[in-house]
């Protein structure tokens, strides 16, 4: 070892270059990008799913027992959102003596959404086929 130099310690690591550092900012920068893509593509195929249904949005029933949200003007609208309860039991939506719409007497229909076992919304709504 040259004179006037410290010895190594060990289990140290060399310091990281510039190149070292333009390296760890470009993998960061590119996890970042990667995410915000994925988390793009998420609210892209799920945009129109029934759970981001507001009061006054339009719903088709695509026929597979779920629902998604469509322009109120289109031939595909078969229900309107007349309300939103949240915090509700899948029962308690689906019973034949539900009262959970009845502050919406126009209300023809019930869908609760949510994951089985737990509480989730339901939303009250209207035919609109005559």
């Amino acid at each position: 070892m040259p004179p006037g130099q410290p010895s190594p310690i060990p289990g140290a690591s060399p310091a990281v270059g510039k190149g070292g550092k333009r390296r760890q900012v470009t993998i960061l920068l590119s996890l970042v990008v990667l995410l915000g893509v994925l988390l793009g593509l998420a609210w892209f195929f799920n945009r129109d799913a029934a759970t981001n249904a507001n009061v006054g949005d339009c719903l088709h029933n695509p026929g597979d027992d779920k629902l998604k949200i469509v322009k109120c003007d289109s031939a595909d609208a078969d229900y309107k959102v007349l309300g939103k309860v949240a915090d509700k039991e899948q029962t308690e939506a689906t019973s034949p003596f539900t009262s959970v719409c009845d502050q919406w007497p126009d209300s023809t229909n019930t869908f609760w959404q949510g994951e089985s076992g737990k509480k989730g919304d339901v939303l009250c709504l209207q035919s609109t086929k005559k």
